[in-house]
């Protein structure tokens, strides 16, 4: 280590890692926020269903449910790659929820991945 380097003073190597690791555990978060409430769409239609049958207003409830998700949809749609820059998830037109790899790049979104050498 030079001497005019600090024991934790960070290099632009360092920096460039740590800021691509957020970037790739920001695209994983909103990933799994999207999937969490893909998958509470059972407790959803149960409340829907509860309230139908106790004669209340299922409005408020149906419009939460819907901006939530679109806001997790959109979230996750602009989502980039740290690697090439072009949207993670979403090839095309539509939103790929199965992949952990980029749709251009090939770019996993594992946790242990290193940036790219330029």
């Amino acid at each position: 280590m030079p001497k005019s380097q600090k024991p934790n003073e960070k290099t632009p190597e360092t920096r460039d890692s740590v800021k691509f690791g957020k970037d790739l555990r920001g695209i994983v978060r909103a990933r799994t926020r999207l999937a969490v409430c893909f998958l509470t769409l059972p407790v959803y239609v149960v409340a829907i269903w509860m309230l139908l049958n106790n004669g209340h207003s299922i409005d408020s409830m149906m419009w939460i449910y819907m901006a939530v998700y679109a806001g997790f949809a959109i979230d996750m749609s602009m989502r980039n790659c740290p690697n090439c820059c072009k949207q993670f998830y979403v090839k095309s037109i539509f939103l790929n929820l199965l992949t952990k790899q980029c749709v251009h790049c090939g770019q996993t979104s594992a946790r242990t991945v290193t940036p790219p050498k330029n």
